[in-house]
């Protein structure tokens, strides 16, 4: 069956955790073109690598994020690489690209060059402080643009220094930007006609995520603090507790809300629990230490399994190799192994979202450059000798 954006075709320039962005319109059925440099995307040289043997075609992240595209090389360095750029740009509906404000202009690969050869152009560029601003030509990454964007500072323990949220998360998120960025050019090109260049920077999808606590200083003044495992701030649709406690042999997180508070204590029986829940905002610590006393012999499984009984919204904070054996997600399909000349048996996650009309493009990873030929054949019309011309001169490989 068709994906949902069937038909449309990507360049997909964008690299290392960017990459997330063409792999969500891959999934969605969109034929991703890879278009790498000389050696690959970096993101290839990224560990883990299956079976710990360090090598291009087997890196974790490389084998999830490049899920469902098609790879070529081409050098964007030489004068023939770019005209071939331009080349593909004018059978191409959108192109998304992470480089450097200015790289692409000094190669005449910039979005008013681009338009020449594909006048209703959709180009996305991913950076991570956006392609103009007193910030635009430094260096970032996710603990910059996380710490710029302000959701490093309200990460970790109150008396300890912020901690760096697991994995790229920031820049996935603004992957996730540069994709809704790329089907809204396409909706607005198809209802107006015009093309658009969308400047995405990763420290401001950082900023846009965490609007709360910027918009809690504009209103009333008042910084927010690290917190730990706690709500950021108190809401009085959720009162005390919602945070992470211990129990035997794992954490478990323990929320409540205004319509489940009182099934605390009928929970926690013997700990002391009822007189502390009268003022559950003044009585955290308090409330921590009797709910440790209650989980102290219990494993989360089993807090999780009691609490639920009751509709007390727990959760098990499960382990990696937890989360690989989650009865739920495997109900779902949520993990594939796909055949990989490589890496053959790796688990990946499957889709993004479950889809039934249009359903989501399970396919695995390109080898680096596989489908060059390919690209050259069926998008430009190229013949045998024209590429065979090409590759002696060193413009694909």
């Amino acid at each position: 069956m068709a994906g949902a954006l069937d038909g449309i075709r990507v360049l997909d320039l964008a690299q290392g955790s960017f990459g997330y962005a063409g792999r969500l319109l891959a999934g969605f059925g969109a034929d991703v073109i890879k278009v790498e440099p000389r050696g690959g995307d970096p993101l290839r040289a990224w560990p883990p690598f299956a079976a710990d043997h360090p090598d291009p075609e087997r890196g974790a992240r490389h084998l999830h994020l490049d899920g469902a595209k098609r790879s070529m090389v081409v050098d964007l360095d030489a004068r023939e690489g770019q005209a071939l750029l331009r080349r593909l740009v004018r059978e191409a509906d959108a192109l998304v690209e992470s480089f450097t404000p200015g790289h692409l202009a000094a190669r005449g690969l910039d979005y008013d060059r681009l338009v020449e050869s594909r006048p209703d152009l959709v180009m996305v560029s991913i950076t991570h402080f956006g392609q103009d601003g007193p910030y635009a030509q430094y260096a970032g990454g996710e603990i910059v643009d996380a710490a710029l964007g302000g959701y490093l500072y309200l990460t970790g323990d109150p008396d300890r220094e912020p901690v760096k949220p697991y994995d790229d998360l920031v820049l996935q998120h603004a992957a996730v930007h540069g994709a809704v960025a790329v089907m809204a050019g396409i909706t607005h090109r198809e209802l107006i006609g015009e093309g658009d260049h969308f400047d995405v920077a990763a420290s401001e999808a950082a900023l846009f995520l965490l609007g709360g606590m910027a918009q809690t200083y504009h209103f009333d003044g008042r910084v927010s603090k690290r917190v730990g495992a706690r709500l950021t701030y108190a809401n009085p649709l959720y009162p005390y507790p919602s945070t992470i406690r211990p129990c035997r042999g794992g954490y478990v997180h323990a929320h409540s809300n205004n319509r489940h508070i009182d099934l605390l204590a009928a929970l926690m029986q013997g700990v002391g629990m009822e007189a502390l829940l009268d003022r559950p905002m003044g009585n955290a610590d308090a409330i921590d230490e009797a709910m440790d006393r209650w989980m102290a012999e219990k494993d989360k499984f089993e807090v999780v399994r009691l609490a639920q009984e009751m509709r007390l919204p727990f959760t098990e904070v499960l382990t990696p190799d937890e989360v690989i054996r989650d009865p739920h997600l495997e109900a779902r399909g949520f993990f594939v192994e796909l055949e990989h000349p490589a890496a053959p048996g790796v688990r990946q996650p499957g889709a993004a979202a479950m889809l039934t009309g249009t359903p989501w493009r399970v396919a695995r990873a390109p080898v680096l450059a596989e489908h060059t030929d390919e690209v050259l054949g069926d998008v430009l019309g190229l013949d045998r000798a024209a590429i065979d011309a090409l590759r002696r001169d060193g413009v694909i490989a």
